[in-house]
C-alpha cells in the first residue's frame, strides 16, 4: 500500500465525519447549544495527534479543560496549533459537509446533531479509542466558553 493509499483511507471524508460526530454528540452532553462552529476545527489536530488522542480517551465527563492543556508536553502541541488547523481545514469542512448528508445537523452559529452516536457502539478495536478521544474532547470543550479555549490555545487561524 503507497503513503497515499493510506493517507486517503486516514482522511476519508466519511472518516473524518465520524470523528466529528462523535465530538458533537460528546459536548452536547453537557451544553444544549452543542458546540461554537469555530471550534470544530479544533478536532482533528487534536484527534490526528497520537499523544493528545492517547490522553483524551483516558478522560471521563467529569474532566475539565484545564488539567488536561496544563503540561509541557502540550505547550510543544499549541506551539503548531494554528498550522495545524490550517492544515486539516479543507479536511474538517468536507467532514462537515458529509455529516450535514448523512445526519440531520443544524448549522448556524453552534453545530447541533440531532442524531446521536455513542463510541460504546462502536466494534472495531482501532476507531474505538478514536472516537472515545473525540467524544471525550466534546465533553471538556463543550463545558467551556469558546472564547476562552481561544485565549487559553492561543488560536488566530479561525
Amino acid at each position: 500500500m503507497k503513503a497515499t493509499d493510506i493517507e486517503r483511507l486516514v482522511f476519508s471524508p466519511f472518516h473524518t465525519s465520524k470523528i466529528l460526530h462523535h465530538f458533537l454528540c460528546g459536548a452536547k452532553t453537557v451544553n444544549s447549544n452543542c458546540i461554537k462552529t469555530e471550534l470544530v476545527h479544533l478536532v482533528l489536530p487534536f484527534i490526528y495527534n497520537n499523544h493528545i488522542q492517547n490522553k483524551l480517551k483516558n478522560l471521563n465527563k467529569n474532566s475539565k479543560f484545564n488539567p488536561f492543556i496544563e503540561n509541557k508536553d502540550f505547550e510543544i502541541f499549541k506551539s503548531s496549533l494554528n498550522q495545524k488547523i490550517n492544515d486539516y481545514r479543507k479536511t474538517t469542512n468536507t467532514a462537515i459537509i458529509i455529516l450535514a448528508n448523512e445526519i440531520d445537523l443544524e448549522v448556524g452559529k453552534y453545530l447541533i446533531p440531532n442524531t446521536d452516536i455513542h463510541f460504546n457502539n462502536e466494534k472495531d478495536i482501532y476507531l474505538k479509542p478514536i472516537y472515545k478521544s473525540s467524544y471525550n474532547l466534546g465533553v471538556i470543550l463543550g463545558k467551556e466558553q469558546y472564547l476562552s479555549v481561544f485565549k487559553k490555545l492561543r488560536i488566530t487561524e479561525l
